[in-house]
């Protein structure tokens, strides 16, 4: 599972890669500064996901539950990544 850092992200949203946020409902408290889809890591874990076989990039807020996510995808033979840090990371300028 390849995690991706912050500074990466502006190219791979240029490239088209799907963003999934994984974060559970009470978690999701703010905004994302780019388009997601909200797949929470339950539905990924049951294989109740329906995400397209496409270049996957899994968000969380410290990017814990995304590997997590990514693993599982991989799993099923997705190409999944995970945001290195997190949103968190994001915020921080790191």
């Amino acid at each position: 599972m390849r995690k991706v850092p912050p500074e990466e992200l502006p190219a791979l949203l240029a490239q088209g890669v799907k963003v999934v946020d994984v974060r559970p409902a009470e978690r999701r408290t703010s905004p994302l500064p780019f388009a997601a889809e909200w797949v929470p890591l339950e539905k990924i874990q049951k294989g109740e996901h329906g995400l397209p076989r496409v270049p996957l990039l899994l968000v969380c807020e410290k990017g814990l539950l995304s590997q997590v996510a990514a693993l599982y995808l991989e799993a099923e033979g997705y190409e999944a990544m995970s945001l290195e840090g997190g949103l968190q990371a994001l915020t921080e300028g790191r």
